[in-house]
Order: C-alpha cells, then structure tokens, then sequence
C-alpha cells in the first residue's frame, strides 16, 4: 500500500503487545495551548465527563489561570490534571498556590510536572522514579511490576486502591502493582495509546517525566550511556544504574565497581554485548536486579550462583544456549524472563530449587522443547508464561505432563503449550481460584517436520546463494516440464487428501484435542484474559459452548482466537457480559456466522468495543437473521476492522444497530459488494475492494479513506463527510465518477452547511497534473477548502488552501 493516512489495525506480538500495521493519523497537539482549548482539556481530564455543567463550569477562572501557569503546554496540564483528578475546589486553589511553580531548582517547564508528583503518596513516589531508569518507549507493565517487587518498593501493607481485586487477604505484591500503575496512569504520569492498547498493558513515560525523574533520583540512580564520562561524586553510594549503548563487553565505571553496593544493573539499547565476565558480577554482591534485555549475551557465568541477593534476572531476547546449573543457588530469586532466547535448548534441573520463584516466561524460545519435572512444587508462583506439556517415550521423557499445574493455587497468569502432547489433565486448572489470564495452546505435529527439513536445506547457511542460483538456471533439457508434471500429480493427490490432512491434523489428533479440552476443568470465573491458539478442534469445549457462558466467565474481558484450522462454528461470545475486545484470526474453516454467534439474550455483546476478524478465507455470510429487533446489537461498538477475508459478500442489516459505532477498516475484502445503511460516527477505510460498488447512506461519516476499489461506482448520502484520502491505481488518468459526483454534491450545497473540509489523492503524475490551477479538474478541485494532491513517490505535489488563499506546486518542468 503506497498510502497516505489508514487505520488503526491491531495485531500482537510477543507478551499479546499491541502494534500497528497502519495507523489512524490521530493529530495530538503538541504546541501551546490557548486558555479556551486549555480549559477543555483540563476539565475533559479533571472530571471526565461526570459532574452538573453548572457546577464544573464553576471552576473555569481558577481552571484558566491554572492553564497560565502551565504556559498553555498539554503535557503540563494533563500532569495537573491527574493532581486534581475528581477534587473539590479548595484542591484546585491549593493547586493555585503551591510553592512548587516557584521552585529555581527545578527547571520552569518541569514544575508542572514535580507538583503532580510531588502529591503522589510516598508509596508510589519510588515506584514512578523507577520508571525513569528506562529510556526506551514501549515498556511492559507487568515487568515494571516485577521490578518493583524484587525492589522492595510494595509493601504488603499498602492500602487498597480499588475494589475489583481479591479480598485483602488474598492480595498479592503484584495485585498491589498493578494498582500502583493504574493509579500512576490515571494521574497522567505514565501515557498509554489506548487506541491501540485497550488493555493498557504497555506504556510510555514522557522525556520530561523522564528528565524530572533522573534529577530526583540522581543520588541513587543513574542513567549512563556508556562512552560518556562518569561524573558522580564520590560520596553518593550508586545503588540503581541503566546503561545504554554498551559495546560488545559489559565494562561498568570503576566506581561503581569500587564501592560494590549496586543493586540494579540494567542495560539498555546495547545489542551489541556478548560478553560478561566473572569479574563484574564478583564485583556486585548485592545485586538484586540484572536486566539483560535484547543484549547479545551468550554465556552467563557460573558465578552469578553466588549472587545470594539477586531477586530478578532478565534474558529475554539473548543468545544464551544454557543457564548454569548454579542458578538454583539463588535462594531470593521471584523473577525470571528466558523468552524469546532462540539458542536456549533446556533448562537446568536446579531450577525446581527456587521455591521463591513467582514469574516465569519462556515463551518464544523455539529451541527448549519441555520444561523440566518438579516445577509444580515451586507453589509461589503468581505468573508462568510458556510451560510446555512433555511428550512421553521421546528424548524429552523427563519433561512435566499437565498434572504438574495442579498444585500451583496462586497463579494469575497462566500460559500452556504443546498441548497436542497432554495424554491427560483434567484437574490441571481445578485449584486455581485467582487465575485471570489463560492461554491455551497447541503446535501442528508437522511444523517440528518442517523446520527440521528446513534446518538440513539451509545447512549452515554458506551456500545459501549458490543454491539458489542452482535452482534458478535450469538447462533446456526438458527437465522443467517432467518437474511440472510431477508437480500437478502430487497436486492431484493431496486433493483426494482429507480437508484435515491438509492442515496438518489427522483424526486421531483432533478428537484428542477436543477430548483433552473436554476432560479440563473448566478455567476460573474470574479469567479476564483467555486465549485460543491453534486449537485443531472441530467445536469448542463443552464449557465455552454452554448457554450459561455469561455466568461461567462473568469477568472476561479479552478474548483471542487465533488459529482454528478446523473449527466451523463459533461458541455464543455474545452473551459474555463483560467482554471489550475479540479477536479471530486464521479460523479458516468457518464459512458462516450467524445469529448463534450472538446468543440469546436481550442485549448482545453488551460491552464490546473492538471486534477483529483477520485472516478468514473461506468466510462468505455475516448475517444476523431471526435476532428479534428487541434485542440490542453491540450496543457500544466503537471499532471493527476485518482484514483479509476475501469472500466476504456482505455486512450484516442488523449491523446498523450498532448506535454507537465509530470506525470500519475493511482491508482485502474482495467480494464485498456495498457498504451502506451504518450508523458510523467518524471513520471508514476500504483497501483491495476489488468487487466494491456502492458506499451510501452513512450519515454521520467524517472520514472516508478509499485504496485500491476499481470498481466503485456510487458514493452518496454523506451528509458530514469532512476529510476523503483517496489513493489511485497508476493506471487511473482521470478522476473517479463517483468522486466528480460527491465534489458536485458538496459544491452545491448551501456554503453554511458544507462540510467536506479536506481531500487527499494520490495518484500518478498525468492525473495531478490535470488537478493544478487552470487544469481540467481546477474547478472541481478548488471547492475544496484543503487540498493535498501528491505522487507516490510525494516527490510531486500540489497543496492548495482556499481561506486564506495558498497555493504551491512541485511539478517537472519537462
């Protein structure tokens, strides 16, 4: 796609993070403010939307001049925002008043900042001062929790922040955590794009919070970028140190090593590093945090047995291919991150010592096949990420079957793997009463197959270029058509194959699955977050296709299914009461989705607000048919995106009851005919619509992107259209009818009541051409009150600007 602005399409990646493949050209302002639009802001945080007009408009001359002494900057006064959060007046005069906008050690944009931290109470002061050591974007909540926790900085007794967590007795460190971050984002100090993040999982803290945050922790902790010269006075103890853009040996400043007291090492933006000696861990016994992170470490020394005191170890992302057997001296250690080590083959049986181990992730890591017997005893745990089912009478005989779960009462987060190998397990998740996220997952017994045949193709990888160029030549010997004729024979076998043997899965395989899932108790009702992948069954489990959905899983909120190759029926989702977010993906034997989807219930999907399907390509009918009009379809839907289901004909009637729906992506839907009779609030984007004709009757559409629909014919009834990017195949050397016909519309409208404000193309240079000032297309084109024309390559423009007149082209003279 050459394009210009698309929107928002979520997928995940490793730890279920939130990414874009293309994103919504959201426009966040980022200079000063003038007190009106400061106002706004200011109360749209403050009070969010609760509270009498009347009242609120109460504290708009204090709001005003809070705004001034924020000079009109946005991150400053969502900073004061967070302090005056649902407060009462006399808060806002204190506010008003405060020494802290007078402070002269403190820099004068960063004193909006130290107020909203300085009214944090003392128990999150440090853990917000935490955040700063890391100056990366992009930073997981549950790892900040865990530093946290191997700090020190929760104590058991903090004071309970909200009321949806388990009892008092119940809570945990990390519960405590959590909170902490929740509160910290609620107060504006840590940022997260909830648009793409709607679980608030990954965050960001701004480079002034960050700056702010290194001057008040400058005695104690430092961010270093290795190179630089190492200023720090000689009587400041370093207990806290980040270092970015280490070389390929970890060196650390003779001080820090000289005095011996530092308890958190952590490296940052160094991919570079491969080694680490005896020496530098010898040097720090009181060591509780090494973060490692994306470092090209290899070995870990033997020695780090010896750092008693080490309660956190980060490898996630190393060249590690073992971990000394020694780790299981460490006697203090909660935390330990081996995903995606891609040299990692086993884990040392020492490990089942570290009864205080309480997170665990080993996802990703391609090479360790089982984890080793006698985990379960390790009952501390709170989060186990990647546990692999072994596979009885195979080389990995000594690893844990599903049984080993039974006993581990504490967890939260529970991820399971290879479930294809589980002979058994049906009490494997019946004593877990806390557990709030689940994945589920299976791996095709052909992919081991493949990438071990993959693995002898590639050999080590010298010969990779003449290989290819081997295969590339070919003499005119006839060879090429006796391989072609070999090619169409075995075509023609694999199509007497089963559908089944097609994807990889025999008979025996997917009875056993769904048997499997069968037998498991069904998972905790407080699961928050569940996750399907690569289940081989033909229907759910009998616990996700229950009519009593809504009461075995009152507190789902995330749900992900991804991979059914050869499930032909979804489970009735919309009954779950509290569901926000759905996700399939890869469900390639479905063909229809019907009104059981939804249920039967007065109100379907009550609380969803994101629906995905991606990745569907034998999917043909979405249809709400025999659903009485009493009931209410997704009633707060705000984002659909269906991306790549090509034989998708048609949207749902009943889809236009979704009253509260706010943006459609519709990416590779190729048979799609219309899109129209949508109560869509702001945004429609339509890539590949190659068999798209007609979009009308969305009346409160503002934005509407076009890519890649050659046969679109009709656009109308877009009463508040406002902003239209247009992106043209090369071929395309006029401009689209139905867009002549929508330009028309909007000309001759009442100038009062225009509001098509915006148009965007991209198109080849003869169709740009004939857009310029006194060109074919000028007369439609300069209607327009904004205009933005520009090629592929945005090498040749035209922008043009009616009020107040401005105009400027980039065009080759030859």
């Amino acid at each position: 796609m050459k394009g210009a602005a698309s929107c928002t399409v979520l997928v995940t990646s490793r730890k279920e993070q939130v990414v874009t493949l293309m994103k919504a050209t959201y426009i966040y302002p980022v200079e000063k403010m003038n007190d009106e639009s400061g106002w706004n802001l200011l109360k749209h945080l403050a009070f969010e939307g609760e509270g009498d007009e009347d009242q609120i408009s109460s504290f708009e001359e204090i709001g005003i001049k809070l705004v001034n002494k924020c000079d009109g900057l946005p991150l400053a006064i969502k900073a004061i925002a967070g302090v005056l959060y649902q407060q009462n007046k006399a808060k806002w005069e204190e506010v008003l008043q405060s020494d802290a906008w007078n402070m002269d050690q403190i820099k004068e944009e960063l004193r909006p900042l130290y107020l909203s931290y300085e009214d944090l109470p003392s128990s999150l002061k440090q853990c917000f001062l935490y955040c700063s050591l890391y100056p990366q974007k992009d930073m997981y909540s549950k790892e900040i929790v865990q530093f946290w926790v191997t700090e020190g900085l929760i104590m058991d007794e903090q004071d309970k922040l909200r009321r949806d967590l388990p009892t008092e007795k119940q809570r945990t460190k990390e519960d405590i955590g959590e909170e902490i971050y929740r509160e910290l984002l609620c107060r504006n100090l840590l940022e997260v794009d909830v648009d793409l993040d709607m679980s608030k999982s990954f965050f960001s803290m701004h480079d002034h919070f960050r700056s702010l945050g290194a001057h008040l922790m400058r005695e104690e902790g430092i961010l270093y970028r290795h190179g630089r010269e190492f200023k720090v006075d000689d009587n400041i103890k370093i207990r806290r140190l980040s270092i970015s853009c280490m070389g390929p040996k970890l060196v650390l400043p003779a001080q820090v090593l000289r005095q011996g007291c530092l308890r958190t090492l952590i490296l940052t933006d160094s991919p570079k590093t491969k080694t680490i000696e005896d020496s530098v861990l010898r040097a720090l016994p009181c060591l509780r945090v090494l973060d490692l992170t994306k470092t090209s470490i290899e070995k870990i020394p033997d020695c780090i047995g010896d750092l008693l005191h080490l309660r956190y170890l980060d490898l996630d992302g190393t060249n590690i291919s073992e971990i000394p057997t020694s780790i299981g001296n460490l006697v203090n250690l909660q935390s330990l991150n081996i995903s995606e080590c891609e040299f990692l083959e086993r884990l040392p049986v020492s490990i089942t010592k570290l009864h205080n181990l309480r997170w665990l992730d080993m996802r990703d890591s391609p090479m360790l096949t089982h984890v080793p017997k006698g985990i379960g005893k390790l009952e501390n745990f709170y989060n186990l990420e990647g546990f692999m089912v072994g596979q009885n009478g195979s080389a990995s005989e000594e690893g844990c079957d599903l049984e080993e779960l039974k006993n581990l009462s504490e967890l939260r987060v529970l991820s399971i793997y290879r479930l294809e190998r589980a002979e058994g397990g049906a009490s494997a998740l019946a004593n877990m009463p806390f557990l709030m996220e689940l994945v589920l997952g299976w791996k095709r017994p052909d992919e081991e197959e493949d990438a071990k045949a993959d693995e002898e193709v590639e050999g080590d990888g010298k010969d990779d270029g003449d290989a290819d160029k081997d295969m590339g030549d070919g003499d005119d010997d006839g060879s090429g058509a006796e391989d072609e004729n070999e090619e169409t024979e075995k075509e023609d076998e694999n199509e007497e194959d089963s559908e089944e043997e097609d994807k990889g899965w025999s008979e025996e395989q997917i009875s056993k699955a769904e048997r499997i899932c069968n037998e498991m108790t069904q998972p905790s009702s407080t699961i928050f977050d569940l996750l399907f992948s690569q289940y081989p069954g033909r229907q759910f489990p009998i616990w996700m296709q229950s009519s009593s959905l809504a009461e075995s899983f009152p507190n789902l909120t995330y749900l992900k299914l991804i991979r059914l190759p050869c499930c032909t029926k979804l489970p009735p989702l919309g009954t779950l009461p509290q569901l926000k977010y759905l996700r399939i993906e890869s469900a390639t034997a479905i063909t229809t989705i019907g009104s059981q989807f939804l249920g039967s219930r007065s109100s379907a999907f009550p609380k969803l607000e994101m629906l995905q399907f991606q990745d569907m390509p034998s999917w043909e009918e979405w249809t709400f048919n025999g659903t009485p009009l009493a009931v209410k379809l997704f009633p707060i839907l705000r984002t659909c995106n269906i991306i790549d289901c090509p034989n998708l004909r048609a949207l749902p009637e009943g889809l236009c009851r979704a009253t509260n729906f706010n943006q459609l992506c519709l990416h590779e839907t190729y048979e799609l005919g219309e899109i129209d009779n949508l109560a869509l609030a702001y945004r429609l984007e339509v890539t590949n619509g190659i068999e798209l004709k007609k979009i009308s009757n969305i009346p409160s559409l503002r934005y509407l992107a076009v890519d890649g629909c050659p046969s679109l014919e009709c656009v109308e009834n877009l009463g508040k259209l406002q902003h239209l990017a247009l992106i043209c195949s090369e071929e395309t050397e006029q401009l689209p009818q139905w867009l002549l016909g929508l330009i028309e519309q909007h000309n001759n409208t009442a100038s009062t009541q225009r509001s098509l404000r915006k148009f965007e193309m991209q198109c080849n240079l003869q169709l740009l051409k004939s857009c310029l000032e006194g060109n074919e297309n000028w007369d439609i084109i300069k209607q327009i009150p904004n205009v933005k024309i520009q090629t592929y390559s945005s090498q040749e423009y035209m922008f043009y600007t009616k009020d107040p007149y401005n105009y400027d082209a980039k065009i080759p003279s030859n």
